[in-house]
């Protein structure tokens, strides 16, 4: 069929005149690259990469300029990064994402004059995984020693997921380091996932999917082993008792996508237990909601920590 195509195309092509096969080239030409401007403006008109596209130049420039290392924390090396100065802002990303996920976060908050912190947890991004099986008490710990590579003796901090999770460790178990906390999507205990959450941590990532999280994660080769070690985390943990909850003494915003893999329930007994906790549902929402719905997010942190919103953020 190929070879029968071929010669159509040679046969039609050599009864054409010369100047007949430019004018036709450069129409196509020209209809290639107007199809192509179409669709980078209607992406670029998407909140998605409207946002993205603006971390990139952001990055590029004096702004984006960060402070990064790494320490040794147990059997790991945890990378960093600090970008700006002012009130410190620790930023913790989710399992199988890792810190490029704040995105739609991170040049608003530099801007607006805050020292934001962003750490790649264990076996994600820069951050070696170790030999150890997962808990979150062991990302907390993780995170302190983070804080105290850069001095930092007590800031808020903004959880996603896993990190809202952490958050909640650090909350519990270093009060004196933690100031408020916005816990996006999290959970206190795995009965707070729904049943296709559940169903999912059974699985292991196959096809495009598998491709796309080793991407994400920034873990490549020892996505596999990450995937393993995280599931089993997501299976068994966390493990906050009310009376835990009921100890977190930290001003706490809960906030749930309408359609997340938390339950409304689980999150509003969460916010409900928390003695200075506030919850907040994002119409709409799902379990991404800081990248899908950043401008209702990212509304919600500043009112929360009083941080001025700026205009950069695109609307959904």
């Amino acid at each position: 069929m190929a070879d029968d195509c071929g010669s159509l195309a040679g046969f039609f092509l050599s009864a054409l005149s010369p100047a007949a096969v430019f004018m036709k080239t450069l129409i196509l030409l020209s209809g290639i690259a107007l199809t192509a401007g179409l669709v980078a403006v209607v992406t670029l008109a998407l909140p998605v990469p409207r946002n993205f596209v603006h971390y990139l130049w952001w990055k590029a420039t004096a702004s984006g300029v960060a402070l990064k290392g790494h320490i040794r924390s147990g059997d790991s090396d945890i990378h960093y990064r600090s970008y700006g100065s002012g009130p410190p802002l620790l930023l913790l990303h989710g399992g199988l994402s890792h810190s490029l996920s704040w995105f739609s976060q991170v040049p608003w908050l530099v801007d607006a004059g805050r020292q934001v912190i962003l750490v790649d947890s264990r076996g994600h991004g820069e951050s070696s995984l170790g030999h150890g099986a997962l808990s979150y008490r062991l990302l907390a710990a993780d995170t302190i020693r983070v804080l105290d590579q850069l001095d930092v003796k007590r800031t808020d901090v903004i959880g996603w997921s896993d990190g809202a999770n952490t958050a909640l460790l650090l909350a519990r178990y270093w009060p004196q380091r933690v100031g408020k906390i916005v816990a996006i999507s999290g959970n206190s205990d795995p009965s707070g996932l729904t049943p296709e959450a559940r169903a999912d941590n059974e699985t292991q990532s196959s096809g495009v999917g598998y491709w796309f999280r080793r991407w994400w994660t920034g873990a490549g080769e020892r996505f596999s082993e990450l995937e393993k070690r995280v599931k089993r985390l997501w299976r068994n943990s966390p493990r906050l008792q009310p009376a835990d909850l009921q100890a977190i003494t930290a001003p706490t915003l809960v906030i749930v996508g309408e359609h997340d893999q938390i339950t409304l329930d689980h999150a509003r007994r969460m916010a409900d237990l928390l003695p200075h906790g506030t919850l907040a549902v994002i119409p709409g929402g799902g379990h991404a909601t800081p990248i899908t719905q950043a401008q209702q997010v990212n509304a919600l942190i500043g009112n929360f920590l009083g941080i001025p919103l700026t205009t950069f953020v695109s609307r959904p």
